[in-house]
Formats: C-alpha cells, sequence, structure tokens
C-alpha cells in the first residue's frame, strides 16, 4: 500500500516541476519588464509643467 502511494506522488513531481520553472520563467520576465520601464522612466526627457509655460 505504500509503494503504491510513493508512485502516485512521484510521477506528479515532474508536472508540479514542469508548473514551478513555468511561473518563475514568468516572474524573471515580470521583473525584467519592470526594471526596464524604471530605467525608461529614469532616462527619458521630462518635459515643464505645461501650467508654468508663457505662450509666444
Amino acid at each position: 500500500m505504500f509503494a503504491k502511494k510513493e508512485t502516485q506522488a512521484s510521477s506528479s513531481v515532474p508536472a508540479y516541476r514542469k508548473e514551478l520553472e513555468y511561473l518563475y520563467a514568468r516572474r524573471l520576465a515580470i521583473d525584467a519588464l519592470i526594471e526596464s520601464l524604471q530605467d525608461y522612466d529614469r532616462y527619458r526627457v521630462t518635459r515643464k509643467d505645461e501650467s508654468k509655460l508663457q505662450t509666444a
């Protein structure tokens, strides 16, 4: 009876590991996207507040 339970548990481990790897890859992609957006925001040219600008 023990062997039967161990067999069932070990057969589900690869699917579980595959899902964890997928989620980890998604997390890395999201972290990279957030970092690139933060870099973009840091280095982009910012306009002055338009309410303070005077017309020509």
